[in-house]
């Protein structure tokens, strides 16, 4: 279980203890550096890397030595930061239920792409790295001004925002 937080992961824990099945819970590099960053205790650190999914390239041998040859039936994630994490998990060691590392799936810019290249719909969009590179995008777009502005990466909403004019939009880059 990748980034085990919020009450699923107490949910998840308590399902599979019902079952006798056992959940191993890993931290996501992304996650696992939040989690450390206003630590001081130098042991506190080191559990939590302790407890960090293995890097990619060693899922097999980390599963070998850290589960003895349990069967793996799949690969939970609780956060949006341990998404690529998770999905690299599961696609290393359950073949047989993945469904690809997509990148798309976590970065909206490369969706909205990826539906394009499909042939369907998709906004206008650009990446943007300052506000001369919004106000730049900005101006191609036509009259009235209406342009969503969100996060490459992101859920639930956050920090997404409409804008209907540049000073609104310059405040919410």
């Amino acid at each position: 279980y990748c980034d085990p937080v919020g009450y699923e992961g107490r949910y998840f824990r308590e399902a599979c203890e019902a079952r006798g099945v056992l959940l191993v819970r890993l931290w996501s590099t992304p996650y696992a550096a939040m989690l450390s960053e206003d630590l001081e205790d130098a042991e506190e650190r080191a559990a939590i890397q302790r407890g960090c999914a293995p890097a990619a390239g060693e899922e097999a041998a980390w599963a070998e030595s850290a589960l003895s040859g349990m069967a793996i039936t799949g690969v939970l994630c609780g956060s949006d930061a341990g998404l690529a994490t998770a999905e690299r998990l599961q696609h290393a060691l359950v073949p047989a239920r993945t469904n690809g590392l997509v990148p798309a799936r976590r970065d909206k810019y490369l969706m909205h792409e990826a539906l394009r290249t499909a042939g369907l719909a998709a906004a206008r969009q650009s990446v943007v790295r300052s506000w001369e590179e919004a106000r730049s995008f900005l101006s191609t777009l036509p009259p009235p001004l209406r342009v969503v502005l969100k996060p490459r990466r992101g859920h639930a909403g956050l920090r997404v925002g409409l804008a209907s004019s540049e000073p609104q939009a310059r405040h919410m880059v």
